[in-house]
């Protein structure tokens, strides 16, 4: 995940600097921190792998030693990791890396997104007990996230089979299941005629 967000933010889909404003005071990071890790940035597209502390001191409208000090925090908190490299040369040159700060949102989104997804479920789970009048066991609870999780069933696709369900008084979850598997086809078997529209409106077009 990490290596697909630096390809994006190196092809210009992501931009390093948004991220690192949307989401820096989340990672316990200042204001400052901030700026010099989007100035450390700039250096990396610049192919500069050496930090002048002189110079970006200049950058941050800093004194020597409050640079010096912002940089050995990042690196104390882990988000600047400065090691040495053998160069072309054969002679041992400096370089850093600030890829801990992409780690950080990843696992920031992928928290979220879990999230997101318990709430999905708390929320099918608890409807389908009150319309259904019963408790899902643990074989119905592992049916609802897979629903979630693997199939993505919206929600009124769900209520949807339920009510279908509970008019033929066939209240099982595979039964449920059953219904939306259907539904999912039928939305699968209507796409020909679209692409087919689609093709018929191209041919007009190249009249």
């Amino acid at each position: 995940m990490k290596s697909i967000l630096k390809t994006l933010i190196k092809e210009g889909v992501l931009d390093y600097k948004s991220l690192v404003l949307k989401y820096y005071h989340k990672f316990d990071l200042s204001e400052q921190e901030a700026i010099a890790l989007i100035k450390l940035n700039t250096l990396l597209e610049e192919k500069q792998r050496i930090i002048k502390p002189s110079k970006f001191a200049q950058w941050l409208s800093l004194s020597n030693k409050e640079t010096e000090e912002l940089l050995n925090g990042l690196m104390s908190k882990g988000y600047l990791n400065i090691t040495l490299v053998e160069a072309e040369n054969g002679k041992e040159t400096e370089t850093f890396t600030i890829d801990y700060f992409l780690t950080k949102v990843i696992s920031h989104l992928q928290r979220e997104g879990q999230e997101t997804s318990n709430d999905e479920i708390g929320k099918v789970v608890s409807y389908l007990e009150s319309t259904l009048q019963k408790p899902l066991n643990a074989l119905d609870l592992e049916l609802v996230k897979k629903w979630i999780h693997d199939e993505e069933y919206s929600m009124s696709m769900i209520e949807e089979a339920t009510l279908s369900a509970l008019k033929r008084k066939r209240t099982s979850l595979k039964y449920i299941d059953h219904l939306l598997l259907n539904q999912l086809q039928e939305v699968s078997s209507s796409r020909p005629k679209n692409q087919d529209a689609l093709k018929d409106f191209h041919k007009l077009w190249e009249e």
